[in-house]
């Protein structure tokens, strides 16, 4: 996403590019994962960049879009298209990046500010502008408020760094509460609740309200990744001058997003409290045009877990999502049109729904730390081919944070599985491996394995950062 007072330039959140890598992705992601439905939810004529998206009582939903910077209300979002209408509520920001609802108050992260949005003549449309507080802003480039969250009365809120048109943070930041995520009470007053991110688009509460976010790969970043929030903890990215707890030593993210692979700029997270993926995280990308499922588990106090792809075939590049009720994903797509960063083949919007089927899917629902190696948990039980451990390709490697953009894979070395044990249901499977280590990412690739009926598995490959080794032991 350029700055709209200067010229367009192919850098934004996810440089580095890795055209093999790329196109075999490419390939993989035009598929619709099975077990969903995929519609448009889009009224004839209202083409969204979407840059936030909330639900709203009396079964509406609020979309900002980019460029024009605007707020739209969508009514009939869960039926036929033809019944679905878009009414613009609110016009003139600089560009929203997030929405969240209090009753029947929508709020808003601007730039430059948090704004409350209500329906001052009863229309039904949030048009009353009021501003809440002032954020962190100096014109620079790069500089957005990502994400809006609400929770125990303070909207929560990530800035990312000032930087260069090459993607590199400048130096001198010109406000040193860049890079931090912030809190805002509902009489303006701001806090600094964490630092050391750099470009963090995407915000959301998880398990025990949780505070969640996404970072972009860059500079100090080898890898995007997927972090727990937590007060007073800084994650890695260094700013000059020193933003608030940078002196602290950096809390790992809960799970690693290789870049090229699983990730290239991970966007709008969400929490899927119902359907089939209760528990887990689901992650957009804004220039692969896909989504990405996460399970994540507590191991010594900690969450780490692992990364799976998920599903293709949007729109466009997936910016920000809502869970509903019954299971179903909303995506809001967002481009600029260039295919190398925020871009899914040149498409600049998109409004989708995901809708469960009831199809069942042979794929890895889950993976968990156990002692000696890995418990993977099926949605079916896999055929005799599962008890070989040839079938199993694994390796593991570091990421070392530098000031260079990205980094490389460090020390990758394979991880081969010794032996393999199975629960008496034959969902789960024991992987024992040889020289698994802590602080580690684990590849593992599941070579020509199917359910016992035949059916080819629709999640090959998972990635799972081994933060700390868990002491549970597996149990068939």
């Amino acid at each position: 996403m350029e700055n709209p007072h200067l010229p367009m330039v192919s850098v934004c959140l996810g440089l580095f590019f890795c055209s093999a890598a790329f196109a075999a992705a490419e390939q993989e992601e035009d598929r619709v994962h099975p077990g969903f439905d995929l519609t448009v939810i889009r009224p004839k004529g209202f083409e969204p960049g979407v840059t936030g998206m909330e639900f709203l009582p009396g079964g509406r939903m609020a979309v900002s879009t980019w460029r024009p910077n605007e707020v739209y209300v969508l009514s009939g979002y869960d039926g036929p298209v033809k019944a679905m209408k878009a009414r613009k509520a609110a016009g003139g920001f600089k560009e929203l990046m997030g929405l969240t609802a209090v009753g029947d108050t929508l709020f808003a992260a601007d730039q430059d500010a948090i704004y409350a949005l209500t329906d001052g003549d009863g229309d039904g449309l949030p048009e009353t502008r009021a501003r809440v507080g002032a954020l962190p802003f100096t014109g620079s480039f790069h500089e957005w408020s990502f994400g809006l969250v609400h929770k125990e009365g303070r909207f929560f809120t990530g800035l990312s760094v000032a930087a260069s048109q090459t993607g590199n943070t400048l130096v001198p930041q010109k406000d040193s509460r860049r890079g931090s995520l912030v809190s805002m009470t509902r009489e303006g007053k701001l806090d600094i609740v964490a630092t050391g991110l750099r470009a963090p688009d995407g915000l959301c509460l998880g398990p025990d309200s949780g505070l969640f976010a996404t970072d972009n790969q860059g500079s100090w970043l080898p890898a995007s990744k997927f972090i727990h929030i937590v007060p007073g903890r800084t994650y890695g990215h260094h700013i000059k001058p020193a933003g608030a707890f940078d002196e602290r030593y950096p809390a790992p993210p809960a799970v690693w997003l290789p870049y090229g692979v699983v990730s290239k700029s991970p966007t709008q997270p969400v929490y899927a409290a119902t359907g089939p993926y209760a528990g887990q995280f689901f992650v957009g990308d804004i220039a692969f045009g896909v989504v990405r499922r996460l399970f994540v588990e507590k191991v010594a106090g900690e969450w780490q877990g692992c990364a799976l792809r998920f599903s293709g075939g949007f729109e466009a590049g997936v910016h920000r999502m809502l869970a509903g009720p019954d299971g179903s994903l909303y995506l809001g797509g967002l481009g600029n049109g260039d295919t190398q960063n925020w871009g899914w083949r040149e498409k600049k919007f998109g409004l989708q729904r995901m809708k469960p089927n009831g199809k069942k899917v042979f794929e890895i629902l889950s993976v968990h730390s156990v002692r000696g190696g890995f418990e993977v948990v099926f949605s079916a039980p896999p055929g005799a081919e599962a008890m070989e451990p040839a079938r199993y390709q694994a390796k593991q490697w570091w990421y070392e944070p530098t000031e260079a953009y990205g980094g490389p894979q460090k020390d990758i070395s394979p991880v081969p599985v010794k032996s393999l044990h199975a629960s008496k249901d034959g969902l789960r499977y024991y992987l024992e491996m040889e020289g698994l280590r802590p602080q580690q990412v684990a590849h593992v690739h599941l070579d020509g394995i199917k359910s016992r009926q035949g059916g080819e598995i629709w999640t090959p490959d998972f990635w799972y950062t081994m933060n700390a080794f868990s002491p549970r032991e597996f149990a068939e």
